[in-house]
């Protein structure tokens, strides 16, 4: 409930509090403090989807406990919410929000690119679902809670989150045995402006064929439209591209 005390007397006119949910007891203590202080202040709980216990709950009317919570957001991986906080999220919450695992990971990609902060899979939920409210001109808070995560966690979601947009595209074609062909893909690469991070050039793959090799490209790329004009280049070229991820 603090928590909810300290936004509101430095966002007075705050219109909306965005809070996580695990089993509910931060969500219900930021609710009732937001109501009892100001009653217009809309309070949204966010949940994972694949372990949205609250929002089940609430649909039910009473708590349940869902068959599993395999989730990024480790910190709200929770099957049961619990009965008191329940109680209070049924009086005092607005609405509950669910949001994918590639939007969580996309929001924490989000926030140390543009904001230069980390946080957990579980601090961004808030971040995720701001996308997703129709409040436009409002004031909003964004609850950004927790940040134990560990090097190779980010590291993986953060690859991830880039392949998602359209920053990283890996893809293999198949070229004829015989020198230059290397050189033709690099230069409708560089000509597409796509710079390569990783690429195998291996003889052993293609069984059907011995006159063929396997090129696996890794590039960076500036977004799902410009991995669209890499892939139109290279098969304008007579490239058949089969893309990986």
């Amino acid at each position: 409930g603090t928590i909810a005390l300290e936004v509101i007397d430095a966002l007075k006119d705050v219109d909306a509090i965005l809070v996580p949910i695990g089993g509910g007891g931060l969500a219900s203590g930021i609710a009732l403090g937001a109501k009892t202080v100001n009653p217009q202040v809309k309070v949204i709980g966010v949940e994972p989807e694949n372990a949205a216990c609250m929002k089940a709950a609430l649909s039910c009317g009473h708590t349940i406990t869902l068959p599993s919570a395999d989730t990024v957001a480790d910190g709200c991986a929770v099957r049961t919410a619990g009965a008191l906080t329940l109680t209070f999220c049924r009086r005092y919450l607005d609405e509950i929000i669910t949001v994918s695992e590639m939007e969580i990971m996309s929001a924490l990609l989000s926030l140390i690119e543009k904001h230069k902060l980390i946080a957990e899979g579980a601090g961004v939920l808030s971040l995720a679902a701001l996308q997703k409210l129709h409040m436009k001109d409002k004031k909003i808070a964004v609850l950004i809670s927790g940040g134990n995560i560990d090097i190779s966690t980010i590291s993986a979601l953060i690859s991830k989150a880039l392949i998602s947009r359209g920053r990283v595209f890996r893809f293999a074609v198949q070229l004829p045995d015989k020198p230059g062909q290397l050189l033709n893909v690099a230069q409708i690469l560089t000509e597409q402006d796509a710079n390569v991070i990783r690429l195998d050039h291996d003889q052993t793959m293609v069984t059907d064929s011995f006159q063929k090799v396997q090129l696996t490209v890794t590039v960076e790329a500036h977004g799902q439209d410009h991995v669209d004009r890499i892939v139109h280049a290279l098969e304008e070229n007579g490239f058949e591209i089969n893309k990986i991820y």
